[in-house]
């Protein structure tokens, strides 16, 4: 990393933190709390008998709440809907440089037998939960206030200007530990930070669900069935490049620091994901306790839900 391209980068970053307020301002923030409602767009083919099959996209709601204790406590907590079953919460916890998820999920095997679990895949799921948390809360941190976690420090550099649709940014490069990478884009005239790109390579397979409506004959579902995993088999796609961009918009006052009430997640130019706060609050009082460690992770699979 060339030294300039560092100095650079520190010199848009403090910047980029006047533009929302000022250190003066900044440094009397405390805590935020903040809650909001989000819609994600799930795409996906409904399969509803051997010959009829609808690509449809459906909005899934749900809603956060968020707690920063500052300078390194952060929570955040996730309520949504999935296109079928129970409704889902977690909430992803990073304090100083200890992480977790809540409640945790049961340890991923590593063995073919997927019902034997060692040590090993024990540490290996605890492990992907924390760097998680540590990574969305990182989002977040510089997305409000362009703050860096303590506990899971960057490294930045100025990559020069980039056009983002119509608009003219300036590109930082973000580098941490176990290969997060990402890009601050900031408006080249106020310095305010647009938003997040992150870029990666995945195998991201379509979601095929069988909706056949009414009652049927066993052989009318057994070939339902069948063409839906035709279906699933056909539109498999080997890993393919994904650019997710995070972009801050709505900023508003809340005792002098500009705070996005709109985050707005697009995958490869599709939003997949907006989210508005219904409101922030500055220097209120938040439960330490939230904070004091990881619950045990579940040895069990989860019961099957009864219908």
């Amino acid at each position: 990393m060339l030294q300039n391209e560092t100095v650079r980068a520190k010199e848009l970053i403090k910047l980029a933190r006047a533009a929302i307020g000022g250190d003066e301002v900044l440094s009397k923030i405390q805590t935020i709390t903040a809650k909001g409602k989000y819609n994600r767009f799930v795409k996906y083919l409904s399969v509803q008998s051997p010959k009829k099959v609808e690509e449809k996209q459906k909005a899934l709601p749900g809603k956060m709440k968020f707690e920063f204790a500052l300078p390194d406590k952060f929570r955040r907590r996730v309520t949504g809907a999935r296109l079928r079953g129970f409704d889902y919460s977690f909430a992803q916890v990073v304090s100083g440089a200890e992480a977790w998820r809540d409640p945790p999920l049961r340890p991923m095997s590593s063995n073919r037998d997927r019902r034997l679990i060692d040590v090993g895949d024990v540490e290996r799921t605890a492990f992907i939960q924390a760097t998680s948390a540590k990574q969305e809360s990182s989002y977040l941190s510089i997305g409000w206030l362009m703050l860096t976690l303590p506990g899971y420090p960057l490294e930045m550099s100025y990559l020069g200007p980039y056009q983002l649709g119509a608009e003219k940014t300036h590109a930082i490069i973000a580098e941490g530990t176990s290969g997060f990478r990402f890009t601050l884009l900031l408006d080249t005239k106020t310095y305010a930070l647009v938003a997040l790109a992150i870029s990666f390579v995945e195998e991201i397979q379509p979601v095929v669900l069988v909706e056949a409506a009414g009652f049927f004959s066993r052989k009318f579902m057994q070939e339902t069935f069948a063409r839906a995993r035709a279906e699933r088999k056909a539109r498999a796609k080997p890993p393919q490049p994904y650019e997710m961009l995070i972009r801050f918009s709505d900023r508003r006052s809340v005792n002098g620091a500009m705070l996005p009430f709109r985050i707005t997640t697009t995958l490869n130019g599709e939003v997949v994901e907006e989210m508005t706060m219904s409101e922030f609050e500055i220097n209120r009082r938040v439960n330490l306790k939230k904070f004091a460690g990881p619950p045990e992770p579940p040895s069990e699979p989860p019961p099957e839900p009864k219908d």
